[in-house]
């Protein structure tokens, strides 16, 4: 089955949907703006991977826990001064607070959450109870859990770990540190013993408790995750996500706005435009690269004003040079021929006829050399035609003149803009100058060739030629040809040899 057009265009649709959703996202403001995405995404991550490992660490690898839960039952101890001032110690009450505030084998405690407001309590739930217990002040057992078994007058260092036994000590001597009543061993049981103290800190006994760790550190770090890493994270990493585009967007759209004034203004220059300046009044690198860019394109206008007064300068000198050399001396001639004839009229009319004739050529010849001049000064050759036919007209005038063969060929014949034109007829014009005054050349030729983006014209001759290299573009007009193509952005490449000829060739791109 044939192809038909609207089947071909489904068929690249995708592709073509694709290929424009990709240069569209490619720009550098999107590219910047998900720079800015991702960087949010990213610090969202690192943020909550550093929050589950600190917990991690405070939870397992730390005192805070074990320290919290000494800070906290320092909080409740008041409530067992009661039971302790009674001679003896009332066993059972003791007894009766430990099983209350032990539920399902956890230590659950309301702890004051401000010693002056009694009634402000924050719960705890601590873990499993191994052992707790209440002692006099030498250390017997008072009450215990998990179950009273403990005979009387029974001393707790009996029954704990020597590494217990260090914040039992304490306790006793009425330690207060947190850091001094409570640790962590290396299988994650926890050793907490407090000082129960009396107003005035005299000391009626110690509250002890034995836990272990309620999780294990797998777990703990799967339910952490679950229940707010992931939750939070995952709202963050939304929100930052979607505020990180944002705020990318507007940013990038503001610094690309910046280089498109920077791209325009390099526009407005290649343009040869040097009157269009950046505006940017920041204070960042693009403000200073745009100040220095500025400042490049006032340097560049006063450089080409400088080249065009100084070419400007030269082209007289060169028609000073030339007046003198041809017409002043016709004129100097003429006068002289003029002058023979008056003397000689009255006597010789005759000679006198013969000096009239010859100042009559010499004036001729100078009023053609002025023509030619006056042709130099403003090509009247383009007004009305081509490029190509006023060097064909040209070449033609030029070869009567000056007795040297000139044949011009053409290759691509096609309108160019005036400027180029003009260039490149003034190119011309000096070159065969040259031919004509300092080759001895007895054929010269132009050649003009233009391709869809480019000019080429070439002259050549085959006179007695010169060094390039000794001459260094120095006379013979030949900066001039040069600066007057590179004004165009061109090239003028100079080949010549002693004996062999000269071969100028300028190109130009004409967009």
């Amino acid at each position: 089955m044939a192809t038909t057009p609207a089947n071909s265009f489904l068929i690249n649709l995708p592709k073509r949907v694709w290929q424009g959703l990709l240069a569209f996202f490619s720009r550098l403001q999107w590219k910047l703006t998900f720079a800015y995405a991702l960087s949010t995404v990213a610090t969202t991550v690192v943020l909550s991977a550093i929050g589950l490992g600190l917990m991690w660490y405070l939870n397992f690898w730390s005192n805070w826990l074990p320290n919290l839960i000494a800070e906290s039952l320092l909080k409740v101890t008041s409530v067992l001064i009661p039971y302790l001032e009674q001679s003896p110690p009332d066993r059972a009450g003791l007894n009766g607070w430990l099983h209350n505030v032990i539920a399902d084998d956890n230590l659950v405690i309301n702890i004051p959450t401000d010693e002056g407001q009694p009634d402000s309590k924050l719960p705890g739930n601590f873990g499993p109870v191994v052992l707790m217990a209440v002692v006099d002040r030498q250390g017997r057992v008072l009450a215990e859990y998990p179950v009273e078994t403990t005979p009387p007058e029974t001393l707790l260092r009996a029954q704990i770990s020597p590494e217990a036994l260090s914040n039992l000590e304490a306790a006793l001597r009425g330690e207060t540190d947190p850091g001094m009543l409570a640790q962590r061993t290396a299988d994650n049981h926890i050793f907490v013993a407090v000082p129960i103290l009396q107003a005035d800190q005299q000391l009626l006994g110690a509250l002890f408790v034995e836990l272990a760790y309620p999780i294990e550190e797998s777990e703990f770090l799967w339910l952490v995750l679950q229940q707010t890493i992931l939750p939070v994270g995952g709202a963050m990493l939304v929100v930052g996500l979607i505020a990180g585009t944002v705020f990318g967007f507007f940013i990038a759209r503001s610094l690309t706005r910046r280089l498109r004034r920077l791209a325009g203004a390099a526009d407005a220059w290649s343009q040869g435009n040097f009157e269009v300046l950046i505006q940017d009044n920041s204070a960042d690198e693009l403000s200073q690269l745009a100040r220095q860019l500025n400042h490049m394109a006032l340097q560049l206008q006063n450089l080409l004003q400088t080249r065009q007064e100084l070419a400007t300068l030269e082209e007289r000198n060169r028609l000073a040079r030339d007046l003198h050399d041809s017409v002043k001396q016709q004129i100097f001639a003429t006068a002289m021929q003029v002058g023979a004839a008056r003397a000689l009229l009255a006597q010789q009319p005759e000679t006198a006829q013969t000096h009239l004739l010859e100042a009559e050529r010499l004036v001729h010849e100078a009023q053609q050399e002025l023509t030619t001049l006056i042709r130099e000064l403003r090509p009247a050759a383009l007004e009305g035609q081509g490029l190509a036919a006023a060097l064909r007209h040209y070449a033609a005038d030029w070869s009567r003149q000056n007795q040297i063969s000139a044949e011009v060929r053409v290759q691509g014949e096609r309108p160019l803009p005036l400027v180029i034109e003009q260039t490149l007829f003034r190119v011309a014009q000096e070159a065969l100058a040259n031919i004509s005054r300092h080759s001895a050349a007895t054929a010269a030729e132009v050649h003009l060739a233009c391709t869809t983006h480019q000019v080429n014209l070439t002259i050549s001759d085959n006179g007695q030629g010169f060094d390039p290299a000794t001459t260094n573009g120095k006379g013979l007009g030949l900066r001039s040809m040069r600066e007057r193509v590179e004004a165009l952005g061109g090239e003028l490449a100079i080949e010549s040899e002693p004996q062999r000829g000269t071969r100028i060739a300028a190109r130009v791109t004409t967009s």
